[in-house]
């Protein structure tokens, strides 16, 4: 290799990693912008408030919301620790072969609604394909 094409090819290799570097700062650059921005805040209007609600005050109805969601949402988790805890206590009433028998039932159970639910998609695909 000639030192010219050497020279070349280092400057060629030079750009390249400038335009990289560039490029990568960039995108870190859009990526801090991006974070930098609070959220707008955004929902679910209840059925005909879209139609009457001025735009502030769909903003003001999206911030309840999201106070209240939160909310309901720690206190589903505390529902569903309480259903756990209180299974729990049912099942430490039973014997062992009830136990047992419960367990099968479940599997059966489980069994039945995924055959339901094969021959349910079944029907829907055969009612399309003869449409």
């Amino acid at each position: 290799m000639t030192s010219k094409t050497l020279a070349v090819s280092l400057i060629a290799l030079f750009g390249f990693l400038g335009a990289v570097t560039t490029f990568s700062t960039l995108s870190a650059q859009d990526a801090a912008e991006a974070t930098a921005k609070p959220a707008e805040p955004s929902g679910r209007l209840p059925t005909y408030y879209g139609e009457i609600v001025t735009q502030d005050q769909r903003l003001k109805i999206y911030k309840i919301q999201s106070g209240y969601n939160t909310k309901i949402e720690q206190l589903e988790a505390e529902i569903k620790k309480l259903e756990e805890a209180m299974k729990k206590e049912m099942e430490a009433v039973l014997t062992q072969p009830q136990l047992e028998r419960l367990k099968e039932l479940a599997k059966e159970d489980e069994l039945r609604r995924q055959k339901n639910e094969a021959a349910k998609k079944a029907a829907e695909k055969a009612a399309a394909s003869a449409s």
